[in-house]
């Protein structure tokens, strides 16, 4: 993954200009609603997304003591105490928090020379280029959209560029889903495709150790295919994948224990 500077400020602005105009027309009780991450409601993914941007200011974390199952590492425990610092705040007021905190972080990453921009620091995937770290955010504000409109019975998204992003992060980490994760044997070349709405092909190959490859020699061992949104869903260990290998909307080809197997181990975010 190469990031491109325009490319993601205007993937960011997309996104969170499209969480501010959704989150316009929700309800008190909208809000409250429980979404697909654990623990959280559709106000609370919101506040995650404040939280980590005023995080990125150089605010401190709030010191509050919070608890649950949903907590399995540092960065979830620091994610909740953002969240847990809003709660008793309304859906609309997180919402122009947001605006705020959304409208100064576009500033200042406008404002950022090329050195800036580029330069190496701690980021979700270890040690990267901020530029890379704000590619992942167009992916998590994207992922955390989609986990809010589900559940409330929107429509998801219709693609668009912040989506086709959001399915570049994740292919970049392909090697690691389908080598690392999936168990994919030595020899195995496993290609999976999108169907849309965002359409691309992603090709694996394990020889010794799993690479992202353009093309293969010969043709894939195995075969996964299922739209960009089911693909963002399992990577993202938002759904359990066997009802959707079961009704079809994951599609298996080839050596099918192993396709079947990759399946259902895709999820890999933190």
């Amino acid at each position: 993954m190469t990031p491109d500077r325009d490319r993601i400020l205007t993937g960011l602005a997309q996104i969170w200009g499209e969480w501010a105009d959704w989150g316009a027309d929700l309800s008190d009780d909208d809000w409250k609603v429980a979404s697909r991450c654990p623990g959280w409601t559709v106000q609370d993914n919101l506040a995650h997304l404040v939280g980590t941007e005023r995080m990125l200011q150089g605010r401190p974390t709030p010191e509050i003591e919070v608890s649950g199952d949903h907590l399995r590492n540092p960065i979830g425990m620091a994610n909740e105490r953002w969240i847990e610092s809003m709660r008793a705040m309304s859906g609309d007021e997180v919402l122009e928090a947001f605006r705020v905190v959304s409208g100064e972080r576009l500033s200042a990453l406008h404002a950022m020379d090329e050195v800036e921009f580029a330069a190496v620091g701690p980021t979700p995937v270890g040690f990267a280029p901020y530029s890379q770290f704000m590619h992942i955010r167009v992916y998590d504000s994207w992922l955390h959209l989609e986990d809010c409109r589900e559940p409330l019975g929107h429509e998801p998204s219709a693609g668009g560029l912040a989506a086709e992003m959001s399915v570049d992060v994740v292919g970049s980490s392909a090697d690691y889903i389908i080598g690392k994760k999936g168990g994919a044997p030595d020899g195995s070349r496993v290609e999976v495709t999108l169907t849309g709405p965002v359409e691309a092909t992603i090709r694996v190959a394990v020889d010794g150790r799993a690479s992202v490859v353009e093309a293969f020699e010969d043709g894939p061992t195995a075969t996964l295919a299922m739209s960009s949104h089911d693909w963002l869903a399992l990577t993202g260990g938002r759904k359990d994948p066997v009802p959707l290998i079961e009704d079809g909307r994951v599609v298996l080809g080839g050596d099918l224990n192993l396709a079947r197997q990759l399946a259902e181990r895709l999820a890999f975010t933190i």
